[in-house]
């Protein structure tokens, strides 16, 4: 199975810095993450730092000089690679096509909510564009850059624009259930506390959803200082937000895009 893991690989043999090339990869995942965590605007900032980091890409191999990911000047960069001579098909994708998807997406992180609606959050829907358009950009990119084909190609295609990532589900009673097999308990734990942020938990819900004694592991996670724990519930600390999104979810994005 052609993997994202894969597509790194494929940028490192290509020649490309390898910070771009992990950091590329890290925010596609984090859009992804958090669009099922129904994070919405965070999944919107994530896409945005994509485009910006795609912008990069395109600029340092058509000139074949290094870029400071500090230092991604948006408007300059999409001026710039806009203005590249195309003698193909291929050419106006890389540089017309994907600059403009990317610059979309941008404005829309860069937008201050002026449509307002009052049913639907304008994040929801603004997540839902971005998604799909880091999905194609991220393909274009494999088929035209990085010039896979045949199996991978096929391969790649389905993994992104199909698979999603169960991770918990409510039920109609309000009961949780984490839908990710293999997990440890302090981890389906952990999990449920991260989809039920900022609330508290109480035990006896989180026992619910886990369907094990947590008595037995909120001692341990509040010694870590992972977990806060009052007569109320159990609530996330920021290093235990810390330790969800940077160790957490990152393995179960990667063991999910394997299957």
């Amino acid at each position: 199975m052609f993997t994202l893991d894969d597509i790194i690989k494929k940028m490192l043999n290509l020649g490309v810095d390898e910070k771009l090339a992990y950091s590329l990869i890290d925010e596609y995942k984090k859009v992804k993450i958090t669009q099922f965590l129904s994070d919405y605007k965070r999944c919107i900032a994530h896409a945005a730092r994509f485009s910006e980091l795609v912008l990069a890409l395109i600029k340092g191999q058509k000139t074949e000089q290094s870029v400071n990911l500090d230092r991604i000047y948006f408007d300059r960069f999409y001026r710039e690679i806009r203005s590249y001579s195309k003698s193909s098909a291929e050419d106006e994708i890389l540089t017309l096509a994907i600059p403009d998807v990317a610059r979309s997406i941008y404005t829309l992180r860069s937008k201050k909510d002026v449509i307002h609606f009052k049913t639907i959050d304008p994040n929801f829907v603004d997540s839902i564009y971005c998604v799909t358009a880091c999905d194609w950009i991220l393909v274009q990119l494999a088929l035209l850059f990085l010039k896979i084909e045949g199996k991978e190609a096929y391969e790649l295609t389905n993994s992104v624009l199909r698979k999603k990532i169960p991770l918990i589900e409510e039920f109609e009673d309000g009961s949780l259930q984490v839908l990710h097999k293999n997990l440890k308990k302090r981890d389906e734990i952990l999990l449920i506390l991260y989809y039920c942020y900022p609330r508290r938990v109480r035990n006896s819900e989180l026992q619910k959803a886990v369907r094990t004694n947590v008595s037995v592991y909120l001692p341990e996670l509040e010694h870590e200082k992972i977990i806060h724990r009052t007569k109320e519930g159990n609530k996330l600390t920021q290093l235990g937000i810390k330790y969800v999104e940077e160790q957490l979810l990152p393995i179960i994005f990667k063991d999910v895009s394997r299957h």
